[in-house]
């Protein structure tokens, strides 16, 4: 061997092994089982099935707002892949769902959608995770868009894991949010089985600014003696 070549040899080496592996959409499994568990929504796990209770998020949609009922909105964050009202179903177009988690802010480390039940005529093939603080404005941290194709192909209740810095990069915390889709593979119909978020919660500024304050207080203080 060219002993010249070694320390490029040892360097290109280093270099391979910290580079990270992207996961790129990861396929966890499919049914109640795939799911991650205790995400932003309900820590806890112990959210009931159909009925707004021990939830730690305020739900809002578009269309079909509640649990249970009519294969409602809000059963996309009831933790479990049923069908019925274990999923949302109805008319597509521009539907979306929200969580908003009040005065708390997290960046968004990962998240997972789920297949539903039915045909995957009805799975959303243009669909997007968006950010906001206000609930008017809303940033897209994560975007697909294949005409006629959803990331579960024809696989029924399967989960699907979406990680920052492998699939989007999202560095700015928020309070709320939502998952919007604008076209299914065909139909009229739209269907989603399940959501989870997962992400860092980051204080918010006012509470940074007077931890701030009461830092530079101590150092005055101590500077006086």
């Amino acid at each position: 061997m060219n002993i010249k070549l070694l320390p490029l040899i040892i360097l290109t080496a280093t270099l391979t092994f910290l580079t990270p592996t992207a996961s790129a959409s990861l396929i966890l499994g499919t049914g109640t089982s795939a799911l991650v568990g205790g995400d932003l929504t309900d820590p806890e796990n112990d959210g009931l099935v159909n009925s707004n209770v021990n939830y730690d998020a305020t739900f809002r949609s578009s269309v079909e707002p509640g649990f249970g009922g009519g294969e409602f909105a809000f059963n996309v964050f009831d933790n479990t892949l049923t069908s019925r009202n274990g999923k949302w179903c109805c008319s597509g177009g521009n539907v979306w769902v929200e969580a908003d988690f009040g005065t708390d802010r997290y960046i968004l480390d990962m998240f997972t959608l789920s297949s539903a039940n039915d045909v995957p005529n009805r799975d959303s093939d243009q669909w997007r995770i968006l950010g906001s603080n206000d609930g008017i404005n809303y940033t897209a941290l994560y975007s697909y868009d294949v005409a006629g194709q959803s990331i579960w192909g024809s696989d029924r209740f399967e989960v699907v894991q979406f990680s920052n810095n492998d699939d989007y990069n999202a560095n700015t915390a928020y309070s709320i949010f939502r998952y919007q889709s604008t076209s299914v593979v065909s139909g009229t119909n739209h269907q989603l089985g399940e959501i989870e978020f997962f992400g860092t919660q980051i204080p918010e500024p006012t509470t940074i600014a007077i931890f701030a304050l009461g830092l530079i207080g101590l150092a005055s203080r101590q500077f006086k003696k």
